[in-house]
């Protein structure tokens, strides 16, 4: 496709994408309005006067109806005018949004990092050993990550953590080895009789541990920090190894989902493409198998997964709620959450569209990068 060709559809995508930008403004803003009744909160507070019940109400635009005040936050909106955070009435609404920003993206990119490289070296082991033991092994262990709720994860990962803490680097081993011992369980009860080997390595491993557990005995040293992005003594230093020590569990949370699902995807896209004529014929040719996989099959079959990417990313730019609650993590996510919980509607607005517009954009590069991966991909719909 030309230059122009693809200047015109992202122009119809982003003009397309108009209509669902002022329909996410206007429910979130009515959620928003809805969430509470501050001025009834307030009125139960002892010592509260009148004149503090209307300074609320001017503040939080409680005086116009909903639609009136979603009107005149949009305007302002779009003319980059956000509003003041009513939390705080000497900052505007933008400005804790980018205070929170750096701490989102970098969490954001890491767990992106890692997930990408996991679910590409998970996808395509398992579909180049499809039906061996590791193949199931890993399937089940997928299915687990899926299954665990995000807040789940992190909990658990903090309670693994004092437990390291409190009993040394032999909790490591002995956590895989039940998660692996787990996993080839789940494969065997569905008839996978190749997961056995999964199971079997997943219990020595755990047993191992066990017998080690007094001679790596913990010794109260902190090895992964359950909350905040730093310590007090290595506040904003991000190449420190406190920082990465805070990093790791937020980390580990999100990439467990997404690792779980981007590799399913990965191993059928992977899989369809082993199948695929033109694999076939560069098979016939004579080529390696490592060279066929890698050189052939594998660029074409990462369209699902680029995919996926791209729009996981954008949704998580306006924070990951859940983990950064957990995890007292102060990016947007948690600003958000605090943001909906005190009715700070400017703020609140802010990162939802920032959000919403991350998804669209997100979604466009998808596209792009799609017909980039795979020649037989038009732009303008359907297949060459």
């Amino acid at each position: 496709m030309t230059t122009r060709t693809v200047a015109g559809v992202v122009g119809r995508r982003l003009l397309g994408a108009v209509p669902l930008l002022l329909a996410v403004s206007l429910v979130a803003y009515l959620l928003l309005y809805r969430a509470a009744d501050p001025v009834a909160r307030l009125r139960r507070l002892p010592g509260v006067r009148e004149e503090d019940v209307l300074r609320l109400v001017e503040q939080q635009g409680l005086d116009v109806p909903w639609y009136e005040g979603w009107w005149r936050w949009l305007t302002g909106f779009v003319q980059g005018d956000w509003g003041v955070s009513t939390t705080d009435r000497s900052r505007n609404a933008i400005e804790p949004i980018m205070d929170a920003l750096p701490a989102t993206l970098e969490l954001m990119l890491l767990a992106t990092l890692v997930s990408v490289v996991l679910a590409l070296v998970v996808g395509v082991v398992s579909a180049t050993r499809q039906g061996s033991a590791t193949d199931h092994a890993l399937g089940a262990l997928a299915y687990v990550g899926f299954a665990v709720p995000t807040f789940v994860a992190g909990v658990l990962l903090q309670l693994g953590a004092v437990w390291m803490r409190d009993e040394g680097w032999a909790v490591l081993p002995f956590a895989l080895g039940t998660v692996v011992a787990l996993a080839g369980l789940a494969g065997v009860r569905r008839g996978g009789v190749a997961s056995r080997a999964a199971l079997a390595g997943g219990v020595a491993l755990a047993t191992v541990s066990l017998l080690l557990w007094d001679r790596l005995g913990g010794d109260g040293a902190t090895v992964l920090f359950t909350s905040q992005r730093f310590s007090f003594e290595s506040e904003g230093d991000v190449f420190s190894v406190d920082h990465l020590q805070h990093l790791v569990l937020p980390v580990l949370t999100l990439a467990i989902v997404n690792v779980a699902v981007w590799s399913r995807f990965q191993r059928a896209a992977l899989a369809e493409e082993l199948a695929s004529d033109h694999v076939a014929a560069a098979r016939a040719r004579g080529l390696p198998e490592r060279r066929v996989v890698l050189g052939h099959a594998l660029r074409t079959s990462l369209g699902p997964l680029v995919t996926l990417v791209a729009l996981d990313l954008g949704a998580v730019l306006s924070g990951a709620v859940v983990t950064e609650t957990v995890f007292s993590w102060p990016g947007m996510g948690l600003l958000l959450r605090d943001a909906a919980v005190a009715r700070d509607i400017n703020v609140a607005m802010g990162i939802v569209m920032l959000g919403a517009v991350a998804v669209v954009l997100a979604a466009l590069l998808a596209d792009l990068l799609y017909a980039a991966l795979d020649p037989r991909v038009d732009l303008r719909g359907g297949h060459r």
